[in-house]
């Protein structure tokens, strides 16, 4: 049982605890996911069964897209509903141009201070541990790449966002960014993850709903990788981990790139793996066994 799972977590529970209910319901232990989600959060969550769990870290680079609701006026220490109040500011009125004149800070590559309550680790230990034991620590800021921000809708105090994003965004920081930048507080009322890279929250199902049937093959949960077709013989030195020379290759199919990764199969259409094209040939970085 190798491959991978698109699961619609539910608000509640830890992506953790949808790893458990995976485990149970494949029985297969060796099972990890492909970014986290915070309990309060809903939305698209990639596990990795079995082999698979080699090959999540080509699906852990991918942009995400959030759906998000903001609260303006308030402030938390984990910055979103589920945390502690600490203070309180009114909410300035404001058009919707001035709300997009705000939002166009936030375009591009940025500088994001992560939230104190998260899964960064400071000498060994998660900050969210130490924030529970009292101890909050700012963590250095982190360059992130916003690519868009829509307004979906507006409310008094309350504003809903379409967010395409590079790994590493911190939704609740942005959050607290743009109320400090409307001259208040912001939190996270509500988030849902709709998109990691090519896969949709359409194609997911319920963690209830898993079976042995709902995983998918390795390879086409890395959809988003360009393919190569090697030669019988460049199969054996790639499968031992040895570089597969350009004349060893067959065919490419997605028009691969130098130094991108791409999807590497035998002429009989069997992926073997993902390797790393470079102008002189195919570097091995992940192989399934035989």
């Amino acid at each position: 049982m190798n491959g991978f799972l698109l699961i619609d977590k539910p608000k509640g529970i830890t992506s953790f605890d949808v790893v458990k209910i995976a485990r149970k319901k494949v029985g297969v232990r060796k099972i990890g996911h492909a970014g986290n989600l915070d309990p309060h959060a809903t939305g698209l969550l990639i596990l990795g069964i079995g082999r698979a769990t080699r090959f999540i870290p080509f699906i852990m680079d991918l942009d995400k897209e959030y759906v998000a609701t903001i609260q303006l006026g308030i402030l938390t220490d984990t910055l979103d509903v589920t945390g502690e109040e600490i203070d309180r500011k009114p909410v300035p009125e404001f058009t919707e141009q001035e709300l997009k004149n705000v939002l166009r800070n936030f375009l591009g590559e940025i500088e994001q201070v992560p939230p104190s309550y998260s899964a960064i680790r400071i000498k060994g230990q998660r900050l969210y541990d130490l924030a529970r034991e009292g101890v909050y620590i700012t963590p250095k800021a982190k360059r992130v790449t916003i690519y868009n921000l829509e307004i979906l809708d507006t409310r008094d105090s309350e504003i809903d966002l379409r967010v395409v994003c590079s790994k590493g965004t911190y939704i609740r920081a942005l959050a607290r960014d743009i109320g400090e930048k409307l001259g208040t507080y912001g939190i996270v009322k509500e988030l849902r993850r709709t998109k990691i890279g090519p896969f949709k929250i359409e194609e997911a199902i319920k963690p209830e709903e898993i079976t042995k049937d709902s995983v998918i093959p390795i390879d086409e949960g890395l959809r988003h990788l360009p393919s190569v077709v090697i030669n019988d013989r460049a199969m054996w030195h790639f499968k031992n981990g040895n570089v597969v020379g350009i004349n060893g290759i067959l065919k490419r199919i997605g028009n691969p790139k130098t130094f991108q990764h791409v999807k590497v199969y035998s002429p009989s259409g069997k992926f073997m793996g993902v390797g790393l094209m470079k102008w002189d040939g195919i570097y091995p970085k992940r192989v399934i066994p035989d």
